[in-house]
């Protein structure tokens, strides 16, 4: 066979790789491959670049699945950074409903005896107590708290929120005629497991409490 040139064996290397060409032009190639170094270099950087998208493939391949593992921890950590929000906001907006109950609708703290007034203490003849109750501090009331002592004590302490409610504090339903029959109280406490005579009945704070009424004690009587 004839020798060929370079030129022509640099044309026809990718169709020699590619095993498409003539048996004959496969010949020439391979002759002068055999005795030309720069042709067979460049052969060999044929196959290098063509085997590069392989490698590539490979690459992005690994890559691919880094993203998704990170896209799968974003979606995790997303999901948490979510029901972490969830769970402050409705912690905060439980805070605010108790704090906006205790401040203005929960009856918690008691009323000070000064704003008290305390009139028309008398005897009925079914054996009540009755008076009449004033309170001028500018609260409206829901809630009278009862409570009974060991030494028969008998203590009805009005209280009201923290804060004024404008809303309300126009109506006072602790404001009026009390009326307070110890046998009751004692019959009702019974009931309970505490079994104590009524033996005195304050109205206010335990701390600063009004007498109404002590065993012993002489009240007008007067008939329903």
């Amino acid at each position: 066979m004839n020798r060929i040139s370079c030129d022509v064996v640099q044309d026809l290397l990718p169709l020699y790789y590619d095993d498409i060409c003539s048996e004959t032009s496969k010949g020439l190639v391979e002759e002068h491959l055999a005795d030309c170094a720069d042709c067979r270099y460049s052969l060999e950087q044929l196959k290098s670049s063509l085997s590069l998208p392989i490698q590539d493939m490979e690459v992005n391949k690994l890559e691919g699945k880094g993203l998704q593992s990170i896209k799968r921890m974003w979606s995790r950590t997303r999901s948490m950074a979510f029901m972490k929000g969830l769970f402050v906001a409705a912690s905060v907006c439980g805070m605010l409903i108790v704090g906006y109950f205790g401040l203005f609708r929960w009856n918690i703290l008691p009323v000070s005896s000064e704003h008290i007034i305390i009139s028309d203490i008398r005897t009925i003849s079914s054996g009540e107590i009755a008076f009449r109750v004033q309170i001028r501090d500018g609260y409206s009331f829901a809630h009278v708290k009862n409570t009974v002592k060991d030494d028969g004590s008998f203590y009805m302490t009005p209280v009201h929120p923290l804060i004024i409610s404008k809303k309300y504090n126009a109506f006072n339903p602790v404001n009026g005629e009390m009326f307070v029959n110890p046998l009751n109280v004692r019959a009702y406490q019974k009931k309970y497991g505490k079994n104590v005579e009524i033996t005195s009945i304050y109205y206010g704070s335990p701390d600063h409490p009004i007498l109404i009424w002590k065993k012993g004690m002489e009240l007008p009587t007067v008939s329903r």
